[in-house]
């Protein structure tokens, strides 16, 4: 589980911010919302935040998307290649490198990811975990501006040869994650290999509202009868009257303009010549099954999935990434939540969430202020905001940091600008 993450020189994050999952004394909602670590640690099991439009709450889950992509990016085409690191353009910050610190729990052991990067490289990046209340390095990281290269010290505890070390090093690029050069030699470092998988199967791409998801839920649906299964059950409690999800192959006719030009396209010879002598194509069409009562009669109607609205197709896509976080433990970020989606149903989404999670995560980003009127699915460390600054940087701050008497509204004090985060009209 993700204990917080501070963020410094990031996108519209000029200064150092701090979101943080950490549960704070109040006791409402305990048992839906709160795991507890083996350390005594409280944790949260979902955030939200509000803000205005060009605040920086998509900024907020691009950095935690930065973090995963950056430490399983694939090794980009020569040593010279940008890290995708963007720092605050308005001012001398545009020059400067970026800070990140990402401390999480893995197998009940406290781990703490730090990095600083630019660019065109990492300065430095570092590792620890805590077998006890002490933290012990995995591995320290920094570049030798000297030799243009980056040396990695692998901790008193960790059991490395010099061999080991070096082919690691060997594969770490000034522009790469130790994760990755790791992930390229045949070693094996149990305290690396358990964050690496952590990153691989508990931390979940994040999902923006031009994320397309269709694909993604019908992997699933077609290949494990469980998803199928929750998926389902996932349509029907949302009120949606589908009663089953069928896939069919369909054959397509290769357009004359497109057979001139096949020969240039990145396919195999053997199938290039294959789509060349048959003229057609096959692709795989996603259908939705309808339960329809119509004079005390039950009748079935399939649709293509092309024929459902913007709004079904999202919920179902959504039920993909749901039933892996929930199965998995995992941490799972939406950016705009509500896209497409009816208010109601996305608080559904979140009392689902809340009620099946063991220690599964759930960090997202909405406009919809009616959320704030579930007093009954609310706690305050939960609810966070950003606000932008005169300089155009971002603040970030929690509902727990005002004093307000618990039977006020939370809706009203944010509707009148009492947290801020709003638009000033």
């Amino acid at each position: 589980m993700i204990l917080e993450l501070k963020i410094k020189n990031f996108l519209s994050f000029k200064n150092e911010v701090t979101f943080s999952f950490e549960a704070t004394s109040e006791k409402a909602l305990e048992d839906y919302y709160v795991a507890v670590q083996k350390d005594g640690t409280r944790i949260l099991k979902l955030g939200m935040i509000y803000g205005a439009n060009a605040s920086g709450k998509s900024n907020l889950i691009e950095a935690f998307r930065f973090i995963s992509a950056f430490i399983h990016k694939t090794p980009p085409e020569g040593r010279n290649a940008e890290t995708d690191f963007i720092p605050f353009k308005f001012g001398k910050t545009a020059d400067e490198p970026g800070v990140f610190e990402l401390t999480f729990y893995v197998e009940d052991k406290k781990h703490r990811y730090s990095l600083v990067i630019d660019e065109e490289r990492v300065h430095e990046e570092k590792l620890v975990y805590y077998p006890g209340s002490q933290p012990a390095t995995v591995f320290n990281r920094f570049f030798d501006s000297k030799k243009n290269i980056s040396v990695i010290e692998f901790g008193s505890k960790i059991k490395v040869s010099e061999q080991a070390r070096e082919a690691i090093q060997l594969k770490t690029l000034k522009n790469t994650s130790v994760m990755a050069g790791y992930n390229q030699v045949n070693i094996s470092i149990k305290e690396i290999e358990r964050v690496n998988n952590w990153f691989i199967n508990q931390y979940l791409d994040s999902i923006n509202p031009y994320t397309d998801l269709t694909g993604f839920t019908d992997d699933g649906v077609k290949n494990y009868p469980e998803i199928k299964k929750h998926t389902l059950e996932f349509l029907k409690e949302a009120d949606f009257n589908i009663s089953d999800v069928l896939f069919e192959d369909k054959v397509e006719k290769i357009p004359e303009r497109i057979l001139k030009v096949i020969d240039s396209a990145p396919l195999e010879e053997e199938e290039i010549a294959k789509l060349k002598k048959e003229k057609v194509f096959h692709v795989e069409e996603t259908l939705f099954s309808h339960k329809i009562e119509e004079d005390e009669k039950v009748a079935y109607y399939t649709m293509p999935g092309e024929s459902q609205s913007r709004g079904t197709l999202r919920y179902y896509g959504l039920a993909g990434p749901f039933y892996h976080a929930i199965g998995n433990d995992a941490f799972l970020s939406i950016d705009e939540i509500g896209s497409a989606l009816h208010p109601l149903l996305v608080i559904h989404f979140i009392k689902e969430f809340l009620r099946k999670s063991n220690q599964a995560q759930l960090l997202f980003t909405t406009h919809n202020m009616s959320i704030l009127n579930e007093k009954d699915i609310l706690r305050k460390d939960a609810i966070w905001f950003t606000e932008k600054l005169k300089d155009g940087s971002t603040d970030l701050f929690s509902m727990a940091d005002f004093n307000f008497r618990k039977e006020l509204s939370y809706y009203k004090a944010y509707k009148i600008g009492k947290f801020g985060g709003i638009p000033e009209l």
